[in-house]
């Protein structure tokens, strides 16, 4: 990115929060776009220029005036509902390419929208047919992004410094192992962030790419490793129901990444064991059962 440029960031919690520290320590020109106060602070305080506010907001749209050279649009729901959804990733969206025509977009988007059940193989050509109403409002917001000529990244499960959802489960005791033994696909939020800017250099047009790590790996042995590496049980296997919640369904299938690699992408955590080794070793709270603080997911 060109010193001379100015990245609106859309969105700045676990993963933007990243993203917008290195390009600030690159000296790139930004701005972020956060819904509080409270977060626009927290930027502000470490330099980086951030305003707050509901982004599905066509008043809050029409007043910037300042086009941006590129927009990076990766919000979160804050665990809303559908209408949340709706909101932040279709109203909002919409908003933002009206009122920046022409502006280079990089929309983060999430492998959840694949909703294969069979344990197959799945990458970008493969079909995109979610189950969840919320993944559905994901799949319009993408194609709006692709109509503007802009790259989608489909991000897997994110884990990290702060958060791990499946490791959080497994030290809480709620860890089981469904009957199909599900594949697990998931992505460092260091890769994540590693990803965007290689994008964010590449300008890529009109693009899907899966954000994920090497290995896919089924529940089994995830939750076997944890146990090996903790001295702990493995996790009891039990019926899953294919239906979690009108926002979160139960899928099955492998994630490939091979067209992310083959454009030049490396992830620095090639699997699950690389990533979560420096979490076991004690770099972030761990949940203990019967006791101690447990990792509280951030919204990104």
């Amino acid at each position: 990115m060109s010193l001379s440029e100015e990245i609106l960031l859309v969105g700045c919690g676990y993963v933007g929060s990243r993203v917008a520290q290195i390009l600030h320590a690159r000296r790139i020109g930004l701005r972020a776009w956060v819904r509080t106060e409270s977060s626009r602070a927290r930027l502000s305080g470490l330099g980086i220029p951030a305003l707050a506010g509901d982004i599905g907001s066509h008043k809050a749209w029409e007043s910037l005036t300042n086009p941006p050279s590129f927009l990076l649009y990766g919000p979160s729901s804050s665990r809303g509902g559908t209408d949340e959804y709706r909101n932040v990733f279709l109203t909002g969206l919409s908003h933002a390419l009206r009122r920046f025509p022409g502006t280079p977009l990089l929309f983060l988007s999430s492998t959840s929208v694949y909703g294969q059940m069979t344990g197959e193989l799945v990458d970008e050509e493969s079909r995109a047919q979610p189950e969840s109403e919320t993944g559905r409002i994901l799949r319009i917001a993408e194609d709006l992004a692709l109509d503007a000529d802009g790259v989608v990244l489909r991000i897997a499960g994110i884990y990290g410094p702060g958060r791990s959802r499946l490791l959080d489960r497994f030290l809480s005791g709620e860890a089981t192992i469904s009957t199909m033994d599900r594949w697990i696909n998931q992505i460092h939020r260091d890769d994540v962030v590693s990803a965007i800017l290689h994008f964010l250099e590449l300008r890529r047009r009109r693009e899907v790419v899966n954000i994920v790590d090497d290995e896919p790996v089924r529940e089994s042995r995830f939750y076997g490793w944890l146990a090996s590496s903790l001295g702990k049980s493995r996790p009891p296997q039990s019926e899953e129901s294919r239906v979690v919640s009108s926002k979160r369904r139960v899928t099955h299938k492998r994630i490939s990444n091979a067209k992310a690699r083959a454009l030049g992408w490396t992830p620095l955590y090639p699997s699950f064991r690389e990533g979560l080794l420096p979490l076991l070793r004690g770099s972030m709270p761990l949940a203990v059962p019967g006791g101690g603080e447990r990792c509280k997911p951030q919204n990104y």
